[in-house]
């Protein structure tokens, strides 16, 4: 099950995020995604992180299995990128080594080319 919420004053396309969702997590998942401004978003990422500057993505995992949540910066162009960036995270994949960011690119794009 997805949640969305926006928080922004901006019209979002969420038909497109729904589908990814569904290519990813074959709703066995509970997700709740939040649309937010710059100034959330950092303020977010300097609470939650310790980063003091404006994310594109943030995820969050809950305690509980299968269940998440995604803030994206609707500031940004390409939120289905990011929502899939996002949703990779919450299963597991990074980007601290270089092959590991090669097999989260690989898999962006595999799920970005199958939904469209």
């Amino acid at each position: 099950m997805i949640e969305i919420r926006n928080l922004t004053k901006k019209r979002a396309n969420t038909g497109t995020i729904k589908r990814l969702y569904g290519k990813i997590f074959n709703k066995k998942f509970k997700l709740s995604l939040v649309l937010a401004n710059p100034a959330l978003m950092r303020k977010l990422n300097k609470e939650r992180l310790g980063k003091d500057k404006i994310a594109d993505v943030l995820s969050f995992l809950y305690k509980e299995e299968r269940a998440g949540e995604i803030f994206l910066n609707t500031s940004k162009k390409n939120l289905p990128y990011l929502f899939v960036h996002g949703s990779l995270h919450l299963l597991g994949y990074g980007h601290k080594k270089n092959k590991d960011t090669k097999k989260m690119e690989r898999k962006e794009l595999n799920i970005l080319n199958r939904t469209k």
